[in-house]
């Protein structure tokens, strides 16, 4: 905590004496690993690789099914520890014209199911959406980018439904697009689709689906400067942005804009816009306990990977900050001069972040609900795509502005201690978690096809501290 205080008092925040004891957390000195179980492997859809897994969620029907993303385009069901012999929706078969998927980020991306989905008699019965990637199409309307910037693909958000006689497959020919925003690159697109599972009937975020986007491109790669576009802080495009929809078809319109969003009625901004100026929020998603808030990960430049409170109308900064400091335009390498009074400038600081040396690219989980791990109930589980480290911090603590410690989990394996990228083989982890309706978590990477569970914890010999340095200097 020493070492965290300092910290802080150098980047210019500061805790209040009775608060540093509140932020110490259980897991600080326990002496205990957690256990990764295989669940099941994945069939591939390209017989080229392994499935490369993107997301996995359960349905609102009770059924306890799993149902898991494959970034080359298929949904696959895993239900009692089996995997469905055929895919629950292959996307990329049914849209082969327009599907992309050949690399990179490019696929279907993300899944999630309308909370009326097991209610007959009301409109989401039966219905899901994915967010995908396609080939533009001129004669569809899009969400534009700002004129000058060049359109690369069409991120495409779709509703289906189940079969009228199979709930275990999607029609084919239910497909409706929702909604398609231009991209100009293949790079920090489609993030992440999901409904707020907090949300009851008669609030009035019940049924919106809210979308995440990147904000279109490290522009370093060919432009040689950073944000060069500036499109995450341009509220009249929807790249960088959580966006928010009521998804279900009203008459002519494809979408409806919930009129509690914060910029409806603002000529200078599009009303889906929810929250703005973030770099690369692939994922987010919400407490199901306590405060229910809303959490979302963002991918970093080269300088810090930060956790969002997710807020309405909040600015989290990208271009111009990147975590708590000023953006250095001309040199990705180089950071910025720390900001001063963000929250007076109309930005929102991030509640947790780290730096390079910690991880490269951070990814967002989930705050652990569930029964199997008592000592992580509490916690918000994420972290980092490329090294694999897996991270928890204490939702309690998360306060704008004000990061607290946060721990890394030693993982155990098949009865050995290993890390993700050792058990996936590989020289990148390519992590990604899901969540059961039980609130248990999963771990997901696109490198070998295999769902695995955090299934308990074990003691060990080595106790756990905080990540330390958080962020070096």
């Amino acid at each position: 905590m020493r070492r965290l205080t300092q910290l802080l008092l150098w980047v210019g925040l500061s805790l209040p004496a009775h608060a540093i004891a509140d932020v110490a957390a259980p897991l600080d000195g326990a002496r205990m690993a957690f256990v990764l179980e295989d669940v099941a492997r994945i069939p591939a859809v390209r017989v080229t690789r392994s499935a490369r897994l993107s997301t996995l969620v359960s349905a609102p029907d009770g059924s306890h099914r799993l149902f898991v993303v494959d970034l080359d385009g298929a949904i696959m069901i895993i239900e009692n520890g089996k995997v469905s012999p055929k895919p629950f929706l292959d996307i990329a078969k049914l849209r082969r014209a327009r599907f992309l998927g050949k690399q990179g980020e490019e696929g279907l991306i993300s899944v999630a199911f309308h909370p009326d989905f097991a209610h007959p008699g009301r409109p989401g019965f039966g219905k899901l959406y994915t967010f995908s990637t396609e080939a533009a199409d001129a004669s569809t309307p899009a969400l534009p980018t700002r004129v000058g910037v060049p359109s690369h693909h069409h991120d495409v958000v779709i509703e289906w439904s189940v079969g009228l006689d199979d709930a275990s497959v999607v029609d084919p020919g239910s497909a409706r697009e929702v909604l398609r925003i231009v991209h100009p690159t293949d790079g920090h697109m489609a993030g992440h689709v999901a409904f707020n599972p907090t949300a009851t009937q008669g609030d009035a975020d019940y049924g919106m689906l809210y979308v995440s986007v990147g904000d279109g491109a490290n522009t370093v790669d060919d432009r040689g400067i950073v944000d060069d576009w500036r499109l995450a802080q341009d509220k009249r495009v929807p790249l960088g942005k959580i966006l928010r929809i009521d998804p279900l078809q009203r008459a002519d319109k494809r979408y409806a804009i919930p009129p509690d969003n914060p910029f409806v009625g603002n000529p200078e901004a599009l009303p889906e816009i929810w929250a703005y100026g973030l770099r690369n929020p692939q994922r987010f998603s919400w407490d199901t306990e306590g405060e229910h808030r809303m959490l979302i990960a963002d991918i970093g430049q080269k300088q810090v990977e930060e956790i969002n409170i997710g807020r309405r109308g909040a600015n989290y900064g990208w271009g111009e900050r990147e975590g708590i400091w000023m953006v250095t335009r001309a040199d990705e390498n180089v950071r910025g001069a720390l900001a001063v009074d963000d929250t007076a400038a109309g930005f929102t600081p991030p509640a947790l972040m780290y730096g390079h040396k910690v991880g490269i690219a951070i990814t967002g989980g989930y705050v652990y609900r569930g029964k199997a791990i008592p000592a992580l109930r509490g916690y918000y589980v994420f972290g980092d795509i490329a090294s694999g480290r897996i991270f928890a911090a204490d939702v309690a603590a998360l306060v704008d502005g004000k990061p607290p410690p946060f721990f890394e989990l030693p993982l155990e394996h098949r009865g050995q201690r290993q890390s993700l990228l050792q058990i996936v083989k590989g020289d990148r982890a390519d992590l990604r978690f899901g969540l059961d309706d039980a609130g248990e978590l999963y771990v997901l990477s696109k490198r070998d096809g295999t769902v695995r569970r955090l299934a308990r914890s074990v003691a060990t010999e080595t106790p756990i501290h905080p990540v330390e340095p958080p962020i070096e200097r």
